[in-house]
């Protein structure tokens, strides 16, 4: 007897790098019938964007809260429409299994969403082995709407300021590529203005996480630190110069042919980040 499609949840409520790491373990699901995915629907658009996932929840939408006091009649209404859970959070006394799994669905498993400290290998390949899932080539993203044309994007933040290269390098960074005829426009977002970021010259604002797929797919060159947006334009197949400092590359780096990591004790060089840049996307 033929087995029919099986519906998949997934719940992840990580950063936008690690959410794109997830990405290809959750498009391996897909190959089982279609995948919905639940926790902040700006982040998950790229998964939807991407055809990782065919439709995207708040996890306020659907009661998932409930879960951890007693489920909800509408978080049991919901889970009752999928064979399969998969949920990316701690659960260290599995109360969040138990709980899931009497709403319905026979196969939940719950997992922390992130690595462990001692893990040694890039982060993609947890995801994919905490479901048996063999190797996965990286998650790619085409722009949502025609590209838009740029020559060097500056991303100069990141989700923790330790892992950020020191603004007077982007900025000196900028400078010179200028003076060398490169274009120069720095994406920032709100995380960036808190933090006072000040960076003369064009400005990327983008409501949405989406919105910027365009801009990155139609760019020749991208540079920032160890973080989601990063992570992002890699997705997008921009040419992508990645600068670590405290993360490692071999656990956190971007993935694809395009992708260039620079990495020093404790930053990379501004010569070196220079001398790199200045030879992309030429």
């Amino acid at each position: 007897m033929r087995r029919g499609p099986v519906r998949t949840l997934v719940v992840h409520t990580g950063g936008i790098g690690d959410l794109l790491l997830c990405a290809p373990s959750v498009q391996a699901l897909g190959h089982d019938g279609p995948v919905e995915v639940a926790g902040m629907p700006d982040r998950l658009a790229l998964l939807v964007g991407g055809g990782a996932a065919v439709r995207a929840h708040h996890l306020d939408s659907i009661g998932f809260a409930s879960a951890f006091t007693g489920p909800s009649a509408r978080l049991r209404d919901f889970l009752a429409g999928f064979n399969r859970v998969v949920v990316w959070m701690a659960d260290k006394d599995s109360s969040l299994q138990a709980a899931l799994v009497s709403c319905g669905p026979r196969d939940v498993r719950v997992f922390p969403g992130l690595p462990p400290k001692d893990w040694c290998e890039h982060a993609s390949h947890y995801y994919l082995d905490q479901l048996g899932l063999g190797p996965r080539p990286p998650f790619q993203l085409s722009a949502a709407g025609p590209s838009r044309e740029h020559d060097v994007i500056i991303h100069p933040g990141s989700g923790g300021r330790a892992k950020n290269w020191p603004l007077d390098r982007f900025k000196t960074l900028a400078a010179r590529l200028t003076h060398c005829g490169r274009q120069v426009e720095w994406c920032l977002g709100p995380a960036e203005h808190e933090a006072g970021f000040d960076c003369k010259g064009e400005v990327l604002c983008r409501d949405e996480l989406m919105a910027l797929t365009p801009d990155f797919c139609g760019a020749k060159l991208y540079v920032g630190n160890d973080s989601g947006i990063t992570h992002l334009a890699a997705a997008c197949g921009c040419r992508t110069l990645a600068l670590f400092g405290p993360t490692d590359p071999v656990v956190w780096a971007p993935q694809g042919e395009h992708v260039k990591v620079l990495r020093g004790t404790p930053w990379p060089s501004l010569d070196e980040v220079a001398a790199e840049a200045q030879g992309e996307g030429q």
